[in-house]
């Protein structure tokens, strides 16, 4: 495949980087266009799109807390940037795929969702990615968009590194002879970039279409992922569950932001890795040296 890729230099643009070279596909980074010039900027911007199979949109506003204290720059950033980029592929005869979030489900159930269960976002970041999906979807009937979970990756150097945060905090806590607190009632699914990146590649080349979770198997509290990780580094050091109310947010996520592989699993697809068995890989390979 040839693609276009926004959000080249995240979390999970960089590991479709990778995931490309791993391929064979071409993976061109495309900048992020103006949203200031109506119909005449899908028109130029499906020109630059032209000669391409695939646009990967992985950009995001991920920044939930200030996406409730700033909703205008959310829906600028996830809707109307979403919006414009399907306009220009549909132009350019170029299919999507569309990152989204397995935290828009809400709160409804318990368990697991699958891609049949209603959602109902409880954030204004994750309402901006239901009413993107909608859009992609909408511009093109092969169009796809994956719901993800929790990421982690990547350098340890990236300030948003989920897991090297946590055991910069784990070493210091140790330090200090202090122990760690994270949130029991809130459970998703820890994904690794680099499984994510690669499923996503598969799932664009085999032409699936629609709403697609893509998540590690297992799930995990915020607390279990703590631990797991804090064990996994070797630092012998208490982590301690807390409450939700305990970490005082904005943003009124979902204590409920875990997914099934329902249509993966549907279509003949294998099992995703195991969420711990890709952290202790992750561990052991770009955090080897951390």
């Amino acid at each position: 495949m040839k693609l276009l890729l926004t959000g080249a230099g995240g979390l999970l643009g960089s590991a479709v980087i990778e995931a490309a070279a791993a391929r064979g596909d071409a993976c061109h980074p495309l900048a992020r266009p103006a949203l200031d010039g109506g119909a005449s900027a899908a028109a130029q911007l499906a020109q630059r799109m032209l000669g391409h199979d695939l646009l990967l949109h992985a950009a995001a506003n991920t920044n939930v807390e200030q996406c409730e204290t700033d909703p205008d720059a959310c829906y600028r950033d996830n809707l109307l940037l979403t919006e414009l980029l399907a306009q220009a592929a549909a132009l350019a005869g170029v299919r999507m795929l569309f990152v989204s979030s397995t935290g828009l489900y809400g709160s409804a159930s318990d368990a697991p969702y699958r891609e049949y269960d209603a959602v109902a976002p409880t954030t204004h970041h994750h309402r901006g990615k239901l009413l993107a999906e909608q859009a992609v979807l909408a511009a093109a009937p092969h169009n796809l968009v994956v719901r993800t979970g929790w990421l982690f990756g990547g350098a340890p150097a990236t300030p948003k590194n989920f897991v090297a945060r946590r055991i910069d905090e784990a070493r210091k806590a140790l330090a200090e002879g202090r122990h760690l607190e994270s949130n029991a009632e809130q459970r998703g699914v820890p994904c690794w970039n680099r499984d994510i990146a690669m499923r996503m590649l598969d799932l664009a080349a085999a032409g699936v279409t629609g709403v697609v979770n893509c998540v590690n198997s297992g799930n995990a509290s915020r607390y279990e992922y703590v631990a797991a990780i804090v064990k996994a580094a070797g630092i012998a050091i208490e982590v301690q569950p807390s409450t939700a109310a305990g970490f005082n947010r904005k943003a009124r996520v979902s204590n409920n932001e875990m997914a099934d592989n329902w249509k993966m699993r549907a279509l003949g697809w294998p099992e995703m890795p195991d969420w711990r068995a890709s952290l202790q890989t992750y561990l052991c390979t770009e955090l080897a040296d951390y």
